[in-house]
This record gives structure tokens, sequence and C-alpha cells, in this order.
């Protein structure tokens, strides 16, 4: 019989729910005309989209309009920053010194242009330090932009907070949320942000769509004068994937957590995975060969990274244990999948002060709820094999 292969890259991306397939399949079938066209079938099509858009809402706490469909949290991180720019042709940017690749590039962009980047630092955890928030909410800055949940470390960012601050000083605040919407739904009220950037395939969803939470104030800077079509509220051309958005949809009632927050500070309900990453961090904890990367309490539930050290106490390359573990038939990663196959030493490790030699040896295990402490256990069995060869 076949080893059953284990997933611990669910950060990477999640399994397709089975009736989310379902859902995909009967749009495609059902609903397969053009939401545009004016003739019955067409508006049989924009009546569900609409539904739709207003279902999602509900769950957010949002208004329909709120709701902009993409391709993914890449696609609405860019659409802020373009359109930033659109409006305001000067000023500042602020993001931390953590960022995915799709905001450090747009922020670049920006910085080309002969805007001001502000790249506000964090502390060893890869959390935010909030003694230099002065410096980043200046008068002159436009937008702030944070990663919620670090895709490599898992560190959470007090984005309640900072967007509290925003407001105050009527700076506009882009939320990267795409690692969070898999651990709990949140309030769109309760965030004080402006954009927020989520991507389905990290919840259970399919690939190639996204959503773009905004409010009355940001859709206003995000409408683009240049497009004088309907969709999305002239913030993106293109025929939505309704298919696509409609697998979305039935991803999102899918996910059971809630996310809340207690002075100013995510709080995830506790559950499964809350438990299985906790049962690691017990098993190993103490252990001299494990040197966790990022914050141990203010983390992602289903996150769990860590450099591991050989017999000599040497960081053993990320790779190496990868390999080994997918010979083993076990899936991990060493970070975002979008930047772990570059070959170039992680600048989020650097920017927390890892050492040089440290670099290329973080080691990421994301869960989901099928996971369980056995496959925990094999893990963990395979580690010290690992420090003993490497």
């Amino acid at each position: 019989m076949k080893n059953k292969f284990i997933y611990f890259d669910n950060a990477s991306t999640t399994q397709l729910s089975e009736n989310v397939l379902n859902v995909i399949n009967s749009t495609y079938r059902n609903y397969w005309h053009n939401p545009s066209s004016t003739y019955q079938l067409g508006i049989k099509c924009s009546t569900y989209l609409e539904n739709i858009r207003c279902n999602i809402a509900d769950i957010f706490n949002a208004d329909p309009e709120d709701i902009i469909f993409t391709s993914g949290s890449s696609e609405s991180t860019t659409i802020v920053f373009s359109n930033i720019f659109e409006k305001f042709k000067k000023g500042r940017v602020v993001i931390s010194n953590v960022e995915h690749q799709a905001t450090i590039i747009s922020a670049n962009k920006l910085r080309k242009n002969y805007w001001e980047l502000y790249e506000w630092i964090v502390n060893k955890d890869g959390i935010v330090d909030l003694k230099y928030i002065d410096k980043a909410l200046r008068k002159e800055t436009k937008l702030v932009s944070i990663i919620w949940g670090q895709s490599e470390i898992g560190s959470l960012q007090p984005i309640q907070y900072i967007g509290s601050k925003c407001k105050d000083s009527n700076i506009l605040f882009h939320v990267d949320g795409t690692q969070i919407l898999s651990n709990g739904i949140f309030n769109w009220n309760d965030l004080n942000c402006d954009f927020l950037s989520l991507s389905a395939h990290k919840f259970g969803g399919p690939k190639g769509i996204g959503i773009l939470l905004t409010n009355k104030k940001s859709r206003l800077i995000l409408k683009n004068k240049d497009i004088s079509l309907s969709q999305e509220y002239s913030i993106r051309q293109g025929t939505q994937a309704l298919p696509l958005i409609a697998g979305m949809y039935q991803s999102i009632k899918n996910i059971t957590g809630k996310i809340k927050f207690s002075n100013f500070e995510t709080q995830f309900l506790s559950n499964n995975i809350l438990l299985l990453k906790n049962y690691f961090f017990q098993k190993i904890k103490g252990n001299k060969h494990i040197k966790i990367t990022g914050s141990i309490n203010k983390r992602l539930p289903n996150h769990i990274s860590f450099i591991l050290l050989n017999k000599t106490l040497k960081p053993i390359k990320a790779y190496k244990v990868i390999n080994f573990m997918s010979d083993n038939n076990i899936a991990i990663s060493s970070g975002s999948a979008c930047s772990s196959n570059s070959g170039k030493p992680s600048s989020i490790l650097k920017n927390i002060g890892f050492k040089d030699d440290e670099l290329y040896s973080n080691i990421r295990v994301s869960l989901c709820s099928i996971n369980n402490k056995s496959e925990i256990d094999k893990f963990l069995k395979l580690i010290k094999d690992c420090i003993e060869i490497f």
C-alpha cells in the first residue's frame, strides 16, 4: 500500500474542497453566459453574481459595493498602489520590511516615480516596532501597506492599531490579508483599514480569484476614469469569472473560525489547528537544534517556522530538509512559494536579525484541519534524522 502523503504547506496553497469543486462545475454548466450581456441569460448570470457579492458582504459585515472581485491578492495590491499613484502623483508610501514581493514591487515602482518610500523596521519577532510610528505616519504619507500575517515567519502585525492611527491622520491603509482567512472570518468594520487583499486558493477555494475589500472613501480613489465599462464599479476591467467567484463564495462559507481583536491584538478561536501548532511547540521545547523564526505567541494559528541545526549546531540548508521530507512523503517549504525558488537568501530573516549563514535555512510548516498529531510525530522523528544526517 502506498504511503499517505502528508501535506504541511497550506500557506502556499490549499486543497480545493469537494463542495467548492461541485459549485464551480455547476456554475460552469448553468451560468456560463456573460454577466454583462443585456439579454435574459446574461441578466440571469448578473443576478447570480450580485447575489454572491451581497452574501459575501454579509459574511464580512460589509456593504456589497465593498467587494471587488480580482484574480487574487497580488492583483488587488497592484490595483491599490497604481491608483494611489494616479490619484496623488507624488507623495510618501510606507511598508514594513517583511512584506510580500507583490507589495515590495509595487512600492518600488512608486519610488522610481520619485515617491518617498519608508520601510518600517520590525523587531526580532518580525513585528513592526511601534516606537517608529510617528516616523511612518508623517503628513506627507499617502498610503501605508502592511502584511497582516507574514507568510514566511508567521508573525502577526497589530493592523487594527495601525489602522486606527492612519484613520486619525487621514492616511489610507492597505492590509495584505492573504494568509489570514483560512484561520477565521473577520468583521470588516473592525479593521480600521481602507483596502484588504485576499486570495481564494489560500482558504480552500480555486486559484485565479480573490477579493479587494474597500470602503466608500477608498473606492472613489480606485475608480478609474479611463474605464467606461461597468464591471467591478469601473475599478477592474474584464468579464467576471463567475464559476471561480461562486467557488470562492463556497470556500468562504466553509470557514468555521472567527477572528476578533483584544487590545488591538488579533485573536483566534481555539481549534484543532491551533492545538496542533501548540503540540509541536511543546514537543520541541528546549531542543537546542530547533531555532524558532518569528513570534511564538503572536503568530498565525496554522504556522510553524524554524531553522534546523545539525549535530555541530550549524544551520542546515532548507532545501536539504525539504527534499528529505519529500522523499519521505511530507510536503513542507522554506517560505513564500513566490520567492523560495529564487536561490537568494531570505530578506525576511535578515531583517529580523538572523546571521548570514542562517538566511538559507528557514523551514515552514503550515497546517490545515485534516492534519493530526501522528503526522506531527512522524515529522518530528524525521527532523531527528535530519539532524544526524546533515
